[in-house]
């Protein structure tokens, strides 16, 4: 778990972490890495994990580290064949450990990544809607990068557990990719090893305006993710004609989730900031997406209604 100045929701996600995990609590090792300026998380952790049966770590880094570096030093900490990232603002469900310990135990050797569903959040913990599969089935690479490049919510980071020995292998969150370091990161795992998709739930994603992938909507992030998409190609895994028709379908979905979130709070001129990221050479480039096309009129027009009108049918 990586931290930073935020002891209210770090509490809260270890809270439903030690509850999630109780009856599986000997197999389970937690890790913080925490980047605070002062000793309140720090103060949580010794509270909630001190007596915790499988053990944990704390490291409080002075100075603190950037993002991807408390990400990847929360990762490195970890001792146990499976890895799972919980930030901070996210949760585990009450019943998700007994399951999940089952399924990891049965995984074949030879499988690497197991992808959960999970409940998408707000700051309340009010659910607003799952994100879930139909049934469990493994996706070879070919498979799990086509529906991951046609889907940027896809995969959210604390639906997947990998085997530890495949993310020192694949390597960690690349600093410089930014924002999108965990796109990065699902390329080169799905890339190598695919992935086992389970239909059970066992997390739950928030979004909210203080997350830390709400200003990433801007010219430089869709820079690093086409060159994500060039190293999809690059891998040779599915040719480049298709990887860049999902890539049509990703920018578009990317693009309109980010003015969607804007339009529902009625900040109509910072929607129609993130709507002009589809003026960009490199996204039109790509052409129309006829899956997106539909979605980007409607939210054209809201995003142009003056403002104290509705925006966004609720």
């Amino acid at each position: 778990m990586p931290t930073r100045n935020r002891p209210e929701l770090l509490e809260r996600a270890l809270r439903s972490l030690v509850t999630a995990m109780a009856p599986v609590a000997e197999h389970v090792e937690v890790t913080v890495s925490d980047g605070s300026d002062n000793d309140a998380s720090g103060r949580v952790v010794e509270r909630l994990l001190t007596d915790w049966p499988g053990g944990h770590t704390y490291a409080w880094n002075r100075p603190a580290l950037t993002l991807i570096e408390n990400m990847n030093l929360a990762g490195g900490l970890a001792s146990g064949e499976w890895v799972q990232q919980l930030d901070d603002d996210d949760l585990m469900l009450p019943t998700s450990g007994q399951l999940m310990i089952d399924t990891l135990r049965r995984v074949p050797s030879r499988e690497q990544v197991v992808v959960f569903g999970a409940h998408i959040v707000d700051i309340d913990g009010v659910k607003r809607r799952e994100q879930t599969f139909k049934r469990e089935e493994y996706l070879p690479p070919e498979a799990a990068l086509r529906r991951l490049l046609r889907n940027s919510s896809f995969v959210r980071e604390p639906m997947v557990v990998v085997r530890k020995t495949a993310l020192v292998e694949a390597g960690m969150f690349e600093p410089e990719v930014g924002d999108a370091a965990d796109t990065d990161m699902w390329v080169r795992l799905l890339s190598r090893y695919g992935a086992r998709c389970m239909p059970a739930a066992t997390c739950a994603y928030t979004i909210h305006e203080a997350a830390a992938t709400m200003g990433m909507w801007n010219p430089r992030t869709i820079d690093v993710l086409d060159g994500i998409f060039d190293r999809a190609v690059a891998t040779g895994v599915v040719p480049e004609r298709e990887v860049r028709r999902w890539e049509a379908d990703f920018m578009h979905q990317f693009i309109l989730a980010g003015a969607y979130r804007r339009l529902r709070k009625g900040r109509l001129a910072d929607a129609r900031d993130v709507l002009r990221l589809f003026r960009l050479p490199r996204v039109r480039a790509l052409g129309p997406s006829p899956k997106w096309l539909p979605v980007r009129l409607a939210f054209t027009t809201a995003a142009a209604i003056p403002s104290g009108q509705p925006s966004v049918a609720r």
